[in-house]
């Protein structure tokens, strides 16, 4: 694990994606989890890690197979809660058909992940605690139930931006769900001036432009 300020690690075993655990002192909670390529190295990181709290809940910021394709297996090692947005639920069961026609050609090209088993489905208008400080927000945009994670003045974006020379940049806009949401998910991160932003590409980094 790379530690990236006190109480947050980049797991460094996430294929796909970048995932990330937040230690609250009494539990921790791993944001996205990467390919499901990565299920054994990634279950291997968390498990021979000293000096961390155990994994109780794991949060989806969406549904793409790059950021859900491990989660049901380091919820069968842990014993953790799954979350993801209502609406990102719906299609990670198969119930409603990816937003966009190039979303859809991914999802016939692209194996859907392993749902996990008693998914936790976050509000798409309020704001949920998932554990001691953590919060889910919805931030669609991306896809139509994403959401950011917020704990002590850092956001764990997904991919509703990346930070680029000090500034919020999108994803590229054939990814894109609603490009309306997602400037609006933009400007939601913008305005809660947070001290991290940690991206689900790239690497993380602070607003300061």
């Amino acid at each position: 694990m790379q530690l990236l300020t006190e109480g947050v690690y980049r797991l460094q075993k996430a294929t796909g994606a970048n995932a990330y655990l937040i230690d609250t002192g009494d539990s921790s909670v791993v944001v996205d989890t990467g390919t499901r390529g990565g299920a054994s190295a990634l279950a291997a990181e968390l498990r021979d890690e000293r000096g961390v709290s155990p994994v109780t809940d794991i949060v989806l910021t969406h549904y793409d197979p790059d950021h859900a394709g491990t989660a049901a297996v380091l919820q069968r090692q842990t014993g953790a809660r799954v979350w993801i947005g209502e609406r990102d639920a719906r299609i990670l069961r198969g119930q409603d058909a990816p937003p966009t026609r190039f979303r859809r050609f991914l999802a016939r090209v692209w194996p859907r992940s392993e749902v996990p088993a008693d998914l936790q489905e976050l509000s798409a208008t309020e704001e949920t605690e998932v554990a001691p400080g953590v919060v889910a927000i919805p931030a669609p945009g991306h896809t139509p139930g994403h959401v950011i994670v917020a704990w002590r003045g850092i956001v764990f974006a997904g991919d509703s931006v990346r930070v680029s020379k000090g500034r919020l940049v999108q994803m590229p806009g054939v990814l894109t769900s609603d490009r309306a949401q997602a400037e609006e998910t933009e400007r939601l991160i913008a305005a809660r001036s947070p001290r991290l932003v940690c991206p689900g590409h790239g690497k993380p980094g602070r607003i300061t432009a």
